[in-house]
């Protein structure tokens, strides 16, 4: 794997390293799939001084799980990651309705920037992640 820079973002959980005492730190896969995660769950407008910020896909998940709302949700996911993370490149954006338990598993394949290597990140959907 070849590595060019690393990554790092400030866990959100804000709980403290249990050596050093510190605030948590996330790197690279770990540091991305949050910020991924932030992103998509985030509402536009919710982030203060960032309107832009945000995806519309807490709306759509109040509608029926069927597949017209799971081609919505992908090319929603796929936008606001080009949009908010550009530490991700080659994305690929894969949403697969279950509509008799009513859920919608997200899958994300994508490579981080100076990487050679694939991540591929799964997130079930909810009103309420």
């Amino acid at each position: 794997m070849a590595k060019d820079k690393m990554f790092t973002d400030v866990s959100l959980a804000f709980e403290p390293n249990p050596v050093t005492g510190d605030i948590t730190t996330l790197t690279d896969q770990r540091a991305i799939n949050n910020a991924i995660k932030n992103a998509v769950m985030t509402a536009p407008k919710e982030m203060a001084f960032n309107p832009n910020f945000g995806s519309n896909i807490n709306s759509m998940l109040f509608e029926l799980a069927d597949n017209d709302t799971g081609v919505l949700l992908e090319q929603e996911i796929e936008r606001t990651i080009k949009f908010n993370e550009p530490r991700v490149t080659n994305l690929t954006v894969k949403v697969v309705s279950q509509p008799d338990q009513n859920s919608i598993r997200a899958t994300v394949v994508y490579k981080i920037v100076g990487y050679d290597q694939y991540i591929t990140f799964d997130q079930i959907l909810s009103p309420t992640n």
